[in-house]
């Protein structure tokens, strides 16, 4: 509670600061030079903005004025910004329009001057147009292979780099196939027939043949008796069975076997054959898919191997080979902890309990869903692991100074997100770990608590437990939370997992708001409830779609009788995914959950109840264990979610 009381006397002494800060009266008056701006009055804004030279957002007035003369090419003004604000987010920004302006007009030389190293493609390719025009040709043509060996078509701004690279001597046959094989294996078969039209040798030519059946008839290829025993060949062999594997997995195991006695695949090749049919046996449910996953050796195994391995010996119960699976450490980026948790559960059901109940207690320890369920299992409290961020006021002095930093600041006060985000994300990745944290801290004392949250993730610092959880819209949640009768750690608990309490937040699907629900989803939602629904932006607004959102949870909640991993799961991929996920008999939630195939949907679940006892914590109301809240999921045929508990 003496936390709490501090937490909230600082925020306030944090906003009373803002309220009379040095920028207050300038900031209300360069409100007015970015709206004469965006309405084309220029004149007027160049007028207004006399005075506030200094204010830290001027630079958007420079570069506004500049980005609409980009056409006159205004080289000394654009070189004079680049070095004024070398580095920072608008500086990057207009040198790539800038950039792109310098090629519409073909000023290559000028292009060469303002270049700098860039990630995006179009550019890299317009940087060798530039050296190609201007003569500059040392190391061209070795820069044009970089970008011309993928397996994917490359933008029309490559194309002259990519003419000069044909017409080199670098250009041969052996070249050629490298990339056919790269367009085949990515499916891009209209590539591979464009590239093989540029074949010289007859040879060569028979072999993109070979690649071209593979594609429209795998198994036509692996039947074929007439092929020479060769490199070449076997790797055709093996794509072929990439191919018919992803259909017919009998019918490629089947080939596989006869066409492994006809020809000397070496380990690497043999290996590959085995990972391709275990991730497609996985894929379709095949019966052989356990054996399949375990015959695939070592130096083949990779994440997808391993996370079929995980969830496919917890779908199947095959707890012995599970044990041996999870005996040494992953070698992919998989969920240690989910690791460590399942292994535990293999060794238990093995009879190896001695062995389990250690694994269990060095999870209970972790801060985490699996560091909850291993608790639970040993009747432990659950371990917070809570360490706030100390940040002195020096420090986050010393941040503020920052010219973006403040920039992102004064675009937030000016209620200018977007914008504001951009900056923060773009002055977070120049910092180390340490002022990312501060950062933090200073993004929490302003009341951006998305940019707190952002903040440390991007420096993997998760003990803040205030800062990464706070308690914002409460009024407003437990006002809904109460009409539902849902708890509103459960609430807050969605939110955080949703939007981290971004209220303008938007999905790539389409959802919207603080518990990010569809536009469709939300108007048969708001009929129900007999509310207006004028249009989708009414869910930018906190208590709408507050008040959306926890109706159509608790519609959730209430089809699968209670059962909160379900009700998760509908909230995130829809019922109908649900309905396609449960088996054919009961199953435990902890075993379902970990074997729901999207993996985005598998760790939503997993946060909105991990998420749901952190809340408990912070609202200090009585921590409920996972274990009472985690009920079994019934079969599909059940008529009811409930007979599982009975």
């Amino acid at each position: 509670m003496l936390l709490t009381a501090l937490a909230v006397l600082l925020s306030c002494a944090a906003s009373s600061a803002l309220a009379a800060d040095e920028f207050a009266t300038q900031r209300e008056s360069f409100a007015k030079v970015l709206k004469a701006q965006s309405s084309n009055r220029y004149t007027l804004a160049r007028q207004l903005v006399v005075g506030l030279e200094e204010y830290p957002l001027y630079p958007y007035f420079r570069y506004n004025d500049l980005r609409r003369r980009l056409h006159r090419l205004p080289e000394g003004d654009v070189a004079q910004f680049l070095s004024a604000y070398d580095n920072s987010y608008l500086a990057e920004r207009l040198r790539l329009e800038w950039l792109r302006q310098l090629a519409r007009s073909k000023r290559w030389a000028m292009f060469l001057r303002f270049y700098r190293p860039q990630t995006g493609t179009k550019l890299r390719c317009l940087h060798l147009s530039a050296r190609i025009k201007t003569g500059a040709l040392e190391g061209v043509l070795a820069d044009a292979n970089a970008l011309w060996l993928t397996g994917k078509s490359q933008p029309d701004e490559c194309d002259l780099a990519f003419e000069r690279l044909y017409a080199s001597d670098l250009m041969d046959d052996g070249l050629l196939l490298q990339r056919i094989r790269l367009a085949m294996e990515d499916g891009k078969s209209s590539l591979a027939r464009y590239l093989a039209s540029k074949l010289v040798h007859e040879r060569n030519q028979q072999r993109y043949a070979l690649w071209s059946t593979a594609h429209q008839n795998p198994l036509r290829v692996l039947r074929d008796r007439q092929l020479d025993d060769v490199t070449e060949t076997r790797e055709i062999l093996i794509y072929a069975l990439q191919r018919l594997a992803r259909k017919r997995v009998d019918t490629a195991l089947l080939a596989w076997q006869d066409v492994s006695s006809r020809y000397s695949f070496g380990e690497r090749e043999s290996g590959l054959a085995a990972r391709t049919l275990a991730i497609a046996a996985a894929r379709r449910k095949h019966d052989g898919r356990i054996e399949l996953l375990d015959a695939v050796p070592r130096h083949q195994v990779d994440a997808d191997v391993e996370r079929y391995r995980l969830r496919e010996g917890i779908a199947e119960k095959a707890w012995e080979w599970l044990g041996r699976w999870t005996q040494s450490e992953p070698i992919s980026d998989v969920n240690r902890l989910r690791w460590r948790y399942w292994r535990s559960r293999a060794l238990e059901e093995l009879g190896r309990t001695e062995e389990a109940t250690a694994i269990l207690r060095g999870l209970a320890k972790e801060r985490d869903y699996y560091g909850f369920l291993a608790a639970d299992k040993l009747d432990l409290d659950y371990s917070l692991n809570f360490n706030p961020i100390s940040a002195s006021a020096s420090e986050q002095s010393e941040l503020l100074a920052v010219p973006g930093v403040r920039r992102a600041l004064e675009l937030f006060l000016l209620n200018r997100r977007f914008q504001a985000r951009r900056e923060w994300i773009h002055e977070l990745s120049r910092m180390d770990k340490r002022h990312q944290e501060v950062a933090a801290t200073l993004a929490a004392d302003w009341g951006w608590h998305d940019r707190a949250i952002f903040s440390l993730g991007k420096a993997e610092s998760y003990d803040d437990l205030y800062v990464r959880f706070p308690i914002l819209y409460e009024d407003i949640a437990a006002d809904y939370a109460a009409r539902r009768g849902l708890a509103l750690a459960r609430i807050l608990a969605i939110i955080r997992s949703e939007s981290a309490f971004m209220a303008d937040a938007r999905s790539g699907a389409g959802a919207l708001g603080l518990m990010q629900i569809l536009p469709r989803t939300a108007r048969e939602t708001a009929k129900r409830l007999g509310m207006r629904f004028e249009s989708a932006k009414i869910l930018y607004q906190p208590r709408k779609n507050i008040a959306i959102g926890t109706a159509y949870f608790k519609q959730m909640l209430d089809r699968y009788d209670g059962n909160f991993a379900m009700a998760a799961a509908a909230y995130n991929a829809g019922p109908n995914r649900v309905r396609q996920w449960r088996r054919d008999s009961c199953i435990t939630a902890e075993r379902w959950i970990d074997m729901i195939p999207f993996t985005e949907t598998r760790r939503y679940v997993r946060r909105a109840l991990f998420y749901t006892a952190v809340y408990e914590w912070r609202l200090e109301k009585e921590r409920t264990k996972l274990k009472t809240i985690m009920f079994p999921v019934p079969a599909k045929r059940a008529s009811s979610t409930a007979e599982c508990r009975t």
